[in-house]
């Protein structure tokens, strides 16, 4: 947390009142911090679409990725999802149980394992699919065509400058 940043705001402040703190923070109006709200908000409406088809959206995701370019490493699958090789591992362990996945030891490394989409996968896929389009629609409704291309550009950007910022830890 920046030096003289009082989650707090023991003054009862109202941040909006202050032009320079929208720049300084990304606190909303309501002092939450609103990257982790919309990301919260998103995964909340994904896996409530996602629940008749028994599915949460980090499984999804799997799939999602396993169809793409089926038999990755899960260790690869871990790193292009941005979590941890345990974390994988149980979503890997969900999925196999219910017959979307199958884990197979990887020819040239017997340490490692393979995962591999089974023809179940497809259909979830194409849910996750039309679920991203419904999540996008309502996250983007009233926003202009043009506005939402800059967002986006600038979220991009952040997300690679966090991704650099971790990786120089």
């Amino acid at each position: 947390m920046p030096a003289g940043l009082d989650l707090s705001n023991p003054a009862g402040k109202d941040l909006a009142e202050d032009p320079d703190m929208e720049k300084r923070t990304s606190l909303s109006e309501d002092n939450n911090p609103i990257y982790q709200d919309i990301a919260r908000f998103r995964a909340i409406l994904f896996d409530s679409l996602l629940k008749p088809h028994d599915m949460t959206m980090s499984q999804g995701w799997v799939l999602v990725h396993l169809v793409r370019e089926n038999g990755l490493r899960q260790s690869d699958l871990a790193d292009r999802m941005d979590v941890a090789t345990v974390t994988i591992s149980k979503l890997i362990d969900r999925l196999e149980a219910r017959g979307y996945v199958e884990r197979r030891s990887d020819p040239e490394d017997r340490r490692s394992n393979r995962v591999y989409a089974l023809a179940p996968a497809k259909d979830v896929v194409k849910v996750m699919t039309r679920t991203i389009f419904d999540v996008d629609e309502m996250a983007n409704r009233g926003i202009p065509e043009k506005d939402l291309q800059v967002a986006l550009r600038v979220l991009r950007q952040m997300k690679d400058n966090l991704k650099d910022a971790i990786s120089k830890r």
